[in-house]
């Protein structure tokens, strides 16, 4: 049942969301790879955290290198293979089957950080795990790492459906990459973030644990930017090398029981992100797109206008001339047209464009002045048009206004359905999907699983006519 609401999903990208972001030159839509991929897990941390400590209790093996010392430099993809094998990144990044093409926008030094590992272990059958380098203090002040790390984070914090972040007590917070990633990578995707403080077992006393959960709570409330803090897992990974606490564990056992649980959950939240997804990238080409054909609609009509003023006038004057029996003076009436049209589109309509994009703010107001009377709604579309404001400058600059062809009346109607209606519909079947698979159904035995119910149909759209007249209409499915 999962896989229909994925293919609506992958409808609603199909058409009408590819069609617009080439005609908008927008950024690309997630490929079919990166929609088919298995749910994901992103684990973060500082060095010495014990990300590597913690995924290998979980497959139960010792996939990953341990350590006090920075043990891995790279991205390490671990998933479900009947064989343990392993690849490098040039053969991960050019696999098509793969969701991992776009890293090599990072250039090559990051390809050749990243590996794949494929191990037969039961957890990795639902889940795909990917290990990162533990964060440090940059020792330049440029990026030592040779690629944008904080740019690689946040490409995979936005494909995964679970980003975990470890500290441990030692590095509460402090390292500079760790402040760097919260300030650029992690913002916005707050609803699939864990914060774990690990190796509470080697607390030996509370007043040790106190300062350093302390400790990271203040360094947290410098970059996360909400009035609370969000729920900390204290926890450990058990080792048999290690002293035992003074701290009672219970709890912290349990925390780490509930960590597992939310991982072996991905496969639920894996739907609900392509839902957020979708829908934040809708909304975000609507901005896009609305306020760029806007200012090409206004900057073709100023165009029209300056080539049909320049046509009367000199038409007019090359027929009183002609008129009064002064064709000598036609010649130079055309060359004297030419040199004004030339000069119009060399300096008039240049000057007109840039004005035009210079006030795209006051375009994307204009646009949405009902909106922004609400409140709530207010906030979050200036912060989506900040967000997405500077590339619509650069391409209509880099383009030019006269290059976009009009956004038809058919294509705005259904973006703003879908933003507005089909998709928060998509989720709310999805919820009832979900909600229902908890209970069996009355209709089947008391011991027979029950399943997802039939989605709801969707809501016809309409469609250009066929020259009668009268509308067609037809569904996304």
């Amino acid at each position: 049942m999962m896989e229909k609401f994925a293919n609506r999903i992958r409808d609603y990208y199909q058409d009408p969301l590819d069609p617009l972001a080439e005609q908008f030159m927008f950024r690309r839509p997630p490929t079919v790879g990166e929609l088919r991929r298995p749910p994901q897990v992103l684990l973060l941390g500082n060095h010495s955290s014990g990300k590597s400590t913690f995924v290998n209790h979980l497959l139960g093996d010792d996939v990953q290198s341990t350590g006090v010392a920075p043990t891995d430099d790279g991205f390490t993809i671990i998933t479900y293979g009947a064989t343990a094998t392993e690849r490098d990144g040039p053969a991960v990044v050019s696999n098509p089957d793969l969701p991992y093409e776009g890293l090599r926008h990072f250039g090559d030094h990051l390809v050749s950080h990243v590996r794949l590992k494929l191990r037969p272990a039961e957890l990795l059958k639902t889940v795909t795990l990917i290990d990162s380098p533990g964060m440090i203090d940059a020792a330049k002040a440029e990026n030592g790492r040779g690629f944008d790390f904080p740019g690689v984070v946040r490409w995979f914090a936005e494909r995964a459906d679970l980003v975990m972040v470890f500290f441990d007590p030692d590095k509460p917070g402090t390292t500079g990459e760790t402040l760097q990633v919260f300030r650029e990578s992690l913002v916005g995707i707050d609803h699939k973030m864990l914060i774990i403080l690990n190796k509470v077992d080697q607390f030996q006393c509370l007043h040790d644990f106190a300062r350093a959960y302390g400790a990271l709570c203040w360094n947290l409330g410098k970059v996360i930017a909400r009035k609370d803090l969000p729920m900390i897992y204290n926890t450990f990974v058990p080792l048999t090398d290690k002293p035992k606490s003074r701290l009672p564990m219970e709890d912290f056992e349990k925390a780490r029981t509930d960590l597992i649980g939310e991982i072996r959950r991905t496969p639920t939240r894996r739907m609900d992100n392509q839902i957020t997804q979708i829908q934040a990238y809708a909304e975000r080409l609507r901005l896009h797109a609305m306020v760029i054909d806007k200012a090409a609609d206004k900057f073709k009509s100023t165009r029209a206008r300056w080539r049909g003023l320049l046509l009367l006038l000199f038409g007019g004057l090359g027929a009183a001339a002609f008129g009064t029996g002064m064709v000598v003076a036609v010649p130079g009436i055309a060359l004297a047209a030419v040199l004004a049209v030339s000069l119009t589109e060399l300096v008039t309509l240049p000057r007109s464009k840039r004005r035009l994009i210079s006030r795209f703010d006051q375009i994307f107001e204009k646009l949405h002045d009902r909106e922004l009377l609400l409140r709530d709604r207010a906030e979050d579309l200036r912060m989506m048009w900040e967000e997405v404001s500077p590339r619509a400058r650069e391409i209509a600059e880099k383009s030019g206004l006269e290059s976009f062809k009009k956004m038809s009346w058919h294509d705005r109607e259904l973006l703003e359905e879908l933003t507005g209606e089909l998709i928060p519909q998509l989720r709310s079947e999805l919820y009832d999907a979900m909600r229902d698979s908890d209970a069996p159904s009355p209709a089947l035995a008391e011991d027979e699983p029950a399943m997802f119910p039939a989605a709801k149909p969707p809501r016809p759209r309409l469609v250009e006519g066929d020259g009668s007249g009268t509308p067609k209409r037809k569904t996304f499915f």
